[in-house]
């Protein structure tokens, strides 16, 4: 990774190495990925990224990180 600043790099990353995330993997219709819980709708998260090896599953709008997943089978 490059970054192009006049900013020191100490300004840049501070606190990157706290980060805490609230991401789970769970498999979905088949296709496994990471995904955040929604803290509002019980049930559902947000993709966070595919780990399925399929390049159909990449494919797939429902599945585009950002998009809200049920987690349950319906």
């Amino acid at each position: 990774m490059l970054i192009w600043s006049t900013m020191p790099e100490e300004f840049i990353f501070e606190g990157m190495d706290n980060a805490t995330y609230n991401w789970i993997e769970a498999e979905v219709q088949g296709v496994k990925m990471l995904v955040e819980p929604s803290a509002d709708q019980p049930g559902y998260a947000k993709v966070i990224r595919l780990l399925c090896p399929k390049p159909a599953s990449y494919m797939r709008a429902e599945f585009a990180p950002g998009q809200t997943v049920c987690l349950f089978q319906q």
